[in-house]
């Protein structure tokens, strides 16, 4: 008799995107509990990792209610290219059918189009609307994916657009007669003969000088009778604006095949000199008058920064041989400035956005901004060009609700297992360091019914969400008021509290793969005897990842408003804002939450406002310094205070002192307990990211190398998953995460159980160029 095949064992460290997706994809198997089963350990009450919201259970004051409000780990929205992110909820909604306000992935999410920059133009700030239009796509389903080569031809028509404004701009302000249009026509004409006529062209075939040009050649070869030729060209081409140049080269992008294969390096050649011409005359155009405009002004920095994109991709050779990733040694400024980019455009609030939406300040320095160019580029044109439906699409809850819950239903419905106030110590290797043999885990508290799972929802208006704090009537009495009267934060790695229990899991009877998706930051202190490893080669992949790929402290702050958004002095419909005033550079208005909230009449907030941006990193200090977190957040409030009270005018111009317009009118803050002035900021919620598991990963020059993919860690039975590991995308958002937790699925069904894993992963390793 054969022996029974007994199902492997998998542990999933961490309960963040990256873990759940990762356990989703796994239990998606046909059969999947014969082959294998899966626990989850979570640090503390709560899953979520970054993603993680609380709700707040404890009444403000004796006579009151709680309010229930949302309190998140920061801003989330998602963005409308996050296709594998969509369709893995959407699954997890159609499967669970339930009741209640997000029966579907429709009434979870809703498209946002409005969003917001903020420009300093001539010792001003400047509010730059952009609404951006919608299509008929939505995320769950996708189909909006196009080539690099069709966005570079979306972006040269944009341009010419844009370019187009300021044509009539200048046309209407100018007064020059007739006579002086003409001669603008024919001093055009003459740079056009000159450059048709110049020597270089001879390299260009007459094939491609016709689709330049879209129309027949009336002769075998054109440089035969070049002067009449031009002339033919001259009446057909419109002379009355500089763009002539670039609607030559719209003329050869439009032409040639989608397929960059196909294409000769002569059309490319071609493409740019015609680009750089055209630059010659914006350069012109910046340094006039109408670059004082700041209505212009902002459209020629938008003109010129996609004229250096275009230019950069070509020169160097991505849109040819080469993938984005070779870009990444550059800072995306910089490559810029390489490329032409003017230092005003690339410190303008087009480029400070890009920076802020990734939290590019290494050590919360928001004076040297990093980004690696290739993972920027990758951003912007996912973000811009790949959207479906709309470019945004904002949660209808918090975060967690709206995500983690029915990831969570999901698995447990299919039988995976949950051990919440679970704290991952070490990882330890066999003998050979081949292999993780043990793993040291804490437990934290001890529950009353220990045979069964900790239960961690509550229900709010019929959401099913996760407290801001342990639900302590399932804690044994006596631990669970010690943790009230101390105040214990149990996710808190600088925590005094003492852990109930050790606990070792072992290779064969508790796990035989692991799944390691805690985020990077935290991985030093439970993987050093990978990093010691010397007996591995991969001890020196890891040392380097760690040293290379940085990550930061980030901020979250939301503040409940009596006003609604008008009333503050808001003259548009609600915005998502950015490039604002460092570092909280980020703002939302989120009021459409309140009403998922419990505030009662005589404190309803008619306006929610949510910011985010980084702080001076203060590091991680060792586990013992336990007055860290206080110290931390009291500097963190003190900054969010500072920021209200000097810059909020620009925003909420109605909301501000008689005496200080750029101060805001504390008065307007909900406080149950009705403290006076600044007092009333203790009512509002603001924290700080400092927790290694959350901090925020940053993509630096010079680190996309050293990231290491799903299955490289170097030991036969550990797999990573997270927007920190080599996922093709290399940037810190949900997107990033899901695909590394399909990738993670992949490699453990093809190398542990020989099981082709038939997902297609959207977007990944830039499949779309």
């Amino acid at each position: 008799m054969s022996e029974t095949f007994k199902p492997k064992k998998i542990a999933i460290l961490g309960g963040g995107i990256s873990s759940l997706t990762t356990a989703y994809e796994l239990t998606s198997q046909p059969g999947w509990d014969s082959l294998y089963d899966i626990t989850i350990y979570q640090t503390g009450w709560r899953l979520g990792g970054k993603c993680a919201t609380g709700r707040n259970i404890k009444p403000h004051t004796p006579n009151s209610e709680p309010d229930y409000r949302i309190e998140e780990h920061g801003l989330h929205i998602f963005f409308g290219f996050y296709e594998n992110a969509f369709r893995l909820l959407k699954q997890c909604y159609d499967e669970l059918g339930g009741n209640g306000p997000f029966s579907t992935i429709e009434d979870a999410f809703k498209p946002h189009s409005l969003i917001v920059l903020e420009e300093y133009i001539n010792k001003n700030w400047k509010t730059l609307p952009f609404d951006f239009p919608t299509n008929s796509l939505v995320p769950w389903e996708g189909g909006g994916i196009s080539s690099l080569w069709e966005h570079i031809c979306t972006t040269i028509e944009f341009v010419i657009q844009t370019y187009a404004v300021i044509d009539d701009y200048s046309q209407s302000k100018s007064t020059k007669s007739s006579s002086t249009s003409v001669a603008k026509q024919i001093a055009l004409g003459k740079e056009v003969m000159e450059f048709l006529s110049d020597s270089s062209l001879l390299q260009f075939p007459s094939q491609l000088i016709q689709l330049l040009l879209q129309q027949p050649m009336f002769w075998g070869g054109w440089l035969n009778n070049i002067n009449e030729f031009i002339s033919n060209i001259l009446q057909n081409l419109d002379l009355t604006s500089e763009k002539v140049f670039l609607n030559l080269a719209y003329n050869l992008v439009k032409s040639l095949p989608k397929n960059t294969k196909t294409h000769r390096r002569e059309h490319h050649k071609l493409i740019l000199k015609l680009i750089d011409r055209f630059k010659e005359q914006l350069i012109r155009q910046i340094e006039s008058k109408v670059g004082q405009n700041p209505d212009m002004f902002w459209r020629l920095t938008l003109i010129d920064l996609a004229l250096a994109n275009i230019r950069g991709l070509f020169v160097d050779e991505i849109i040819d041989f080469r993938s984005l990733d070779s870009l990444d040694e550059y800072n995306y400024r910089d490559w810029l400035l390489k490329h032409g980019a003017r230092e005003s455009s690339v410190k303008s609030a087009f480029i400070r956005v890009l920076y802020d939406l990734v939290y590019g300040f290494p050590e919360g320095n928001t004076d040297k901004p990093q980004l690696a160019a290739g993972t920027a580029i990758r951003v912007l044109t996912t973000i811009l060009f790949k959207y479906n439906g709309a470019i945004m699409w904002k949660m209808q809850s918090g975060m967690a609700e709206v995500v983690i819950t029915p990831l969570y239903e999901v698995l447990k419905r299919r039988g995976v297992k949950f051990e919440f106030f679970h704290v991952i110590k070490q990882l330890h290797l066999d003998n050979n360091q081949q292999s993780i043999a043990s793993i040291t885990l804490a437990r934290q508290v001890n529950l009353k019914n220990p045979k069964q799972e900790y239960q961690p929802l509550i229900a709010v208006k019929d959401i099913r969400c996760w407290p801001s704090e342990p639900l302590y009537d399932q804690i044994v009495d006596e631990e669970a008021q010690k943790l009230q009267d101390q105040e214990i934060n149990l996710e808190s790695y600088w925590t005094p509290w003492q852990n109930v229990d050790k606990i070792t899991l072992t290779k064969g009877n508790d796990f035989d793969i692991v799944l390691l998706g805690i985020s990077i930051a935290a991985l030093p202190s439970i993987c050093s005897e990978l990093l010691q490893a010397k007996k591995n080669p991969a001890h020196q992949k890891w040392s380097e990842m760690l040293t290379q790929v940085k990550t930061v402290t980030t901020q979250g702050g939301q503040i409940w408003l009596k006003p609604t958004l008008s009333q503050l002095g808001w003259q548009q419909s609600s915005p998502v804002l950015g490039a604002y005033v460092e570092p909280l550079d980020v703002y939302a208005d989120m009021s459409e939450l309140v009403q998922r909230e419990n505030w009662p009449s005589d404190h309803y907030p008619y306006n929610a406002a949510y910011f985010t941006g980084v702080i001076a990193d203060p590091g991680i200090p060792p586990h013992t310094a336990y007055d860290f977190p206080a110290k931390a957040q009291k500097k963190v409030e003190q900054e969010a205070i500072n920021f209200l009270n000097n810059h909020i005018g620009q925003l909420w111009p109605n909301a501000t002192q008689p005496k200080n317009p750029q101060g805001l009118n504390w008065d307007l803050l909900i406080d149950f307990q009705n403290r006076q002035g600044v007092e009333r900021f203790k009512a509002q919620y603001w924290r700080v990211n400092i927790n290694p598991s959350e901090r925020y990963v940053l993509s630096v020059p010079g680190s996309s190398k050293h990231r290491l993919k799903t299955d490289e860690s170097g030991f036969d039975n550990l797999y990573l998953a997270g927007d920190w590991i080599n996922n093709g995308y290399n940037s810190g958002c949900v997107e990033a995460t899901v695909m590394s937790a399909m990738q993670a699925t992949r490699a453990i069904l093809n190398q542990c159980f020989h099981i082709k894993y038939t997902k297609e992963i959207i977007g990944e390793w830039d499949s779309w160029l």
